[in-house]
């Protein structure tokens, strides 16, 4: 039973390690390499926590690390519920809507990747077993641009224009340009290489 204890610690350990770091390199603009990765770690982290409350739920240090968790997650729904859809969004694969890889060097997500954040295309560039999102650009302008329609006649349901290919075509200090195809048109648009462009 001691082995048993002390392998599931090692493993929480080990796993919350890896979330903290994970929840650290965000606010960087940086993340695991590959999409799937991050929510990997995610749920594996929620499984194990859960695995840990109900396995050591006698001892008082494991009920007041519940409890906090626990109070915690109750205290992001106040402020609009947007911590807690912050929360949502970081474990789950909610607004999505498509990742595709440009190289082995480069990926695009197009995505809401926050709470009330606007529709963007993440630009990711890997780094070993990190990588970083080098820029964001709104989906809605490079779906103007290809289609060469105004803004006013672009419908807000994202799901009309799925991207249908992407290709990397160049890449600078300054921009990347990328070949988008979207309803049959395809057009290269150049994004600018920046992190402060908003969510």
């Amino acid at each position: 039973m001691k082995k048993i204890n002390k392998a599931l610690i090692i493993v929480y350990v080990f796993l919350t390690t890896l979330f903290v770091f994970r929840v650290i390199l965000s606010f960087y603009d940086y993340s695991y390499s590959g999409y799937y990765t991050d929510k990997i770690v995610n749920w594996s982290w929620l499984f194990f926590t859960v695995i840990i409350i109900i396995w050591f739920w006698k001892k008082r240090r494991v009920k007041i690390y519940f409890y906090s968790l626990l109070i915690f997650l109750l205290l992001s729904i106040l402020p609009m519920a947007i911590p807690f859809f912050g929360i949502l969004f970081f474990f789950s694969t909610i607004d999505d809507y498509q990742q595709i890889e440009l190289n082995n060097n480069y990926r695009i997500e197009r995505t809401n990747h926050q709470a009330l954040s606007i529709h963007r295309i993440y630009i990711y560039k890997k780094k070993g077993i990190i990588e970083e999102n080098i820029g964001r650009p709104i989906y809605s302008d490079i779906v103007e641009k290809v289609l060469n329609l105004n803004m006013e006649d672009i419908l807000y349901e994202f799901e009309e224009y799925p991207i249908q290919n992407a290709k990397l075509i160049d890449v600078n200090k300054d921009s990347i340009g990328i070949e988008y195809q979207i309803k049959n048109k395809k057009k290269l648009v150049y994004h600018s290489l920046k992190n402060n462009e908003g969510y």
